[in-house]
């Protein structure tokens, strides 16, 4: 039997710690980060992202915790080849200068147009948009309807090991190891040709949203690996756009 629990007080101890750019801060290292960044300087003008991590299963990032080069465009200026990352747990793009992978500063979703990272391309969405929590999303799809997918993560416990190798310590009030791991979760929005969003949670309701396609969707898919349970829904929904528009 599954025990979780949420162990608000151990939790808000390794928070404390500092996940990795969870919390930012200005230091004197910045002034020198700024200026070794040059002509690029700008993109590197916020808060310097704090370099402590916590000591748990899994990372905090979106999905690998190494830091490759992408294209951002930041305050409507494309900066090219810059070493990136996606922090899931609060929404925010970590980037790093090629003269000094040691610091990080963090840019909110509002100030990011988009990220195009190893052949994936995301998009920030700020204040403005009502529609869809804040935050990053990949976009799934290029034709006029599309999908966001945002991933989200926080720092949880547990009495089982969750992810990977343990990360733990042992309670005495609950007589057992606690582990700490990073909980993902994902969530997918369809965008339609007028740029509304709404809700996706499975296949047949992306599949809803073509009515006069879904047979022709339902056929081109019923007998290939996409259409089995637990088959990777990216895919699937990539799919699905590329036959219901062409």
């Amino acid at each position: 039997m599954k025990h979780t629990r949420h162990l608000s007080g151990c939790l808000t101890a390794l928070l404390l710690l500092g996940c990795a750019c969870v919390h930012a801060q200005e230091m004197p290292e910045l002034r020198t980060f700024q200026q070794m960044a040059g002509s690029r300087s700008a993109l590197y003008r916020g808060l310097l992202a704090d370099r402590q991590e916590a000591q748990a299963n899994g990372n905090p990032y979106w999905s690998t915790s190494e830091f490759l080069p992408g294209d951002i465009v930041f305050e409507g200026r494309i900066y090219r080849d810059i070493p990136l990352n996606i922090n899931a747990l609060n929404q925010r793009v970590l980037v790093k200068s090629a003269s000094n992978m040691v610091y990080a500063a963090v840019l909110s979703p509002g100030q990011v147009s988009s990220i195009d990272l190893e052949g994936h391309h995301f998009v920030g969405t700020g204040p403005e948009e009502t529609e869809i929590p804040q935050g990053f999303y990949e976009v799934l799809g290029k034709g006029p309807s599309r999908v966001y997918k945002q991933v989200t993560k926080r720092l949880n416990s547990s009495t089982e090991n969750m992810n990977g190798d343990p990360i733990g310590y042992y309670d005495p009030d609950y007589k057992t190891s606690v582990f700490s791991y990073y909980e993902i979760h994902r969530s997918y929005y369809f965008r339609d040709h007028d740029g509304h969003f709404s809700r996706i949670r499975n296949r047949n309701a992306l599949i809803r949203k073509f009515p006069g396609s879904r047979k022709e969707i339902r056929k081109a898919l019923r007998n290939t690996p996409l259409n089995e349970p637990g088959s990777d829904f990216d895919a699937f929904c990539i799919s699905v756009l590329k036959i219901a528009e062409p």
